[in-house]
């Protein structure tokens, strides 16, 4: 085993540029996932005080962090693979010699995963001090901003040795995962098969044969995809794990940040009041009534369906009058209502429960908005009814008290000129009739959620932006590594072509048709595979989070692919250029 650690290490040294392609998807790789994990935990501990209770923003950056790094274990272990699996083609004739003279299928193996323990030693370091740097640095640069610190305090680097420790796994795991299937194939080498072929990282297929007139180019390009199908697959693979990472993380950071956008409620002062066991706070509802704010104080109800939910609101009569234009004539047995169509985006239906015991129909729609934007918050407002009725309506049916052993829900919609004036009077207010069962959410220009509204973006922006950002250049050294270890297969097939005639102008030809083609085989692989993951990241998180995507994600990612397609090519046409012939062809590689 020491003479095979020995030899994986000498032929890492040897591989040049090649094991440094290796290396640095590796430490990528680690930086994408420590920096997921990491960063993940710091914005968990930013805007989630109370671990224990830690309400659905909690939840959705667990979640989120959670199966961007399950994909991210995926995606990458794909793309390391298949620089393994070009890295083994390199050293087929090594293996065989070795099988030859005595090495077992089991150390061939090892010698595989030697290879990607190497380099974890080398990565994983680098890589989780690379991504505390870097994290440092944005940390720094957000703490900046006095608005940021303001609302949500200091960025902190999470630097519990569990956590880090964790990191570390995560990522050996995801090399020694990536290393086996390269393993699995080193374990299958032949001794005579390996030292009488060339050195290529599959069998051969069946060769197809040449078209009469077709041009030469072509002819060859499909005769080369179809020899060495499992030459060009990593190709095909690394570009599809390419497609899908791009597909869901612009999806995602698309979809937050858009949803984020939309987030925006339609009023901007509301109280929400509770009163216990189906009392109505008359003392201090009426009290608040008279202020001159003039306030509109609202009942509430919610009855959810298979379809969504339908939110009813109990006006006092003089306010249903201003709305709708007329009164509402009380009805024995059933409480009418009025669809408010303004505020409803799905379909009214014609009786729904209230209450438990009691039954509400529908006589009518208006189309006027609720004052002050009364309605649903932004999120239920996505799948929502709503529909009024007068309060003299319903007690017609229910009675003022004790009709129900539910607790009763109130709200106070206003449009304040001082936000905070108004707050100081309510907690004043509540403070002195010892009433504590109440939420104020104050939306107006210089509130708390305002200045939430400037530091969020900018914290999205940051995070998601750096991490697009790494993505890019993870995939980018992935394909380039496979390409550049399989343009070092051809280069004896290439001095042939050359030598039979072939022209430096064919030859391009050639390699951009191939190129051409495993981009376009892997984004026919990976677009609907990351749209379905992506679709389901957002099943699990949040329902309504996907309902606005839009189409940057397909975009970004179709467009990503072409430039690693491009950069490819390049690559093949620079390694073209500087080919020799002679030298080609004398070492039989």
């Amino acid at each position: 085993m020491k003479a095979i650690w020995f030899i994986t290490v000498r032929q890492l040294r040897r591989g040049g540029w090649r094991s440094a392609l290796a290396l640095g998807a590796a430490l990528l790789s680690t930086i994408l996932l420590s920096g997921t994990l990491l960063g993940g935990q710091a914005l968990f501990d930013l805007l989630v005080s109370d671990p224990e209770n830690m309400g659905p923003l909690g939840i959705l950056v667990r979640g989120a962090a959670g199966i961007v790094v399950l994909f991210l274990l995926l995606a990458t272990g794909v793309l390391i693979r298949s620089s393994f699996s070009a890295s083994l083609a390199q050293r087929v004739r090594m293996l065989g010699q070795l099988a030859s003279v005595g090495a077992t299928r089991r150390q061939l193996r090892a010698s595989v995963y030697l290879e990607a323990a190497a380099l974890g030693l080398i990565a994983i370091p680098a890589g989780l001090l690379s991504t505390l740097i870097g994290l440092g640095v944005t940390f720094a640069f957000l703490n900046i901003n006095a608005s940021f610190v303001e609302q949500f305090g200091r960025l902190q680097l999470p630097l519990s040795p569990a956590l880090l420790g964790f990191c570390a796994l995560v990522a050996l795991i995801d090399l020694l995962l990536a290393a086996h299937g390269p393993a699995r194939q080193a374990f299958r080498v032949e001794p005579m098969a390996a030292l009488r072929r060339p050195a290529d990282a599959g069998s051969p297929r069946r060769v197809l044969r040449w078209r009469p007139g077709a041009e030469a180019p072509r002819q060859l390009a499909r005769r080369s995809l179809a020899r060495a199908g499992a030459r060009f697959r990593p190709l095909a693979a690394g570009i599809a794990a390419c497609v899908a990472v791009l597909v869901v993380c612009t999806g995602f950071v698309d979809a937050v940040n858009r949803a984020y956008d939309a987030d925006v409620p339609t009023y901007r002062y509301r109280v929400d009041i509770w009163g216990s066991g189906g009392t109505r706070p008359d003392a201090i509802l009426d009290e608040i009534s008279s202020w001159e704010e003039n306030p509109l104080i609202t009942e509430e109800t919610e009855y959810w369906s298979q379809f969504g939910v339908t939110i009813t609101y109990i006006l006092e009569d003089e306010d249903f009058l201003d709305w709708y234009g007329a009164p509402l004539e009380p009805r024995e047995g059933e409480i009418p209502c009025v669809e408010a169509a303004a505020g409803s985006t799905l379909p009214a239906e014609e009786r729904i429960p209230i209450y438990q015991n009691f039954t509400t129909v529908l006589v009518d729609s208006c189309d006027t908005p609720l004052p002050y934007g009364a309605g649903p918050a932004p999120y239920t407002a996505r799948n929502c009814a709503v529909r009024v009725t007068s309060r003299s309506a319903m007690e017609a049916v229910t009675g003022s008290e004790n009709f129900t052993p539910d607790d009763r829900s109130f709200l106070i919609y206003a449009d304040p000129e001082s936000g905070a004036a108004l707050t100081d009077k309510l907690n004043t207010l509540f403070a002195q009739k010892g009433f504590y069962q109440y939420v104020i959410s104050d939306c107006t220009p210089g509130s708390e959620w305002a200045q939430r509204r400037i530091a969020i973006p900018l914290l999205l922006g940051v995070f998601f932006g750096g991490f697009l950002v790494l993505v890019l250049a993870f995939c980018a050294a992935g394909v380039l590594g496979t390409v550049g270890g399989a343009l070092t297969l051809r280069r004896r097939e290439l001095a042939l072509l050359r030598s039979a005639g072939a022209t430096l102008a064919q030859l391009r030809r050639m390699l951009a048709l191939e190129a051409v083609s495993y981009t376009a085989a892997g984004v026919l692989i990976g677009l609907p595979a990351g749209l379905l993951f992506l679709s389901g990241v957002g099943n699990i998180l949040w329902t309504g989070l996907f309902s606005i995507l839009s189409p940057l994600p397909i975009l970004t990612a179709v467009g990503g692919a072409a430039l690693v397609c491009a950069l490819a090519l390049a690559l093949s046409l620079a390694s073209l250029r500087r080919l020799s012939i002679t030298e080609a062809l004398s070492i039989g590689e």
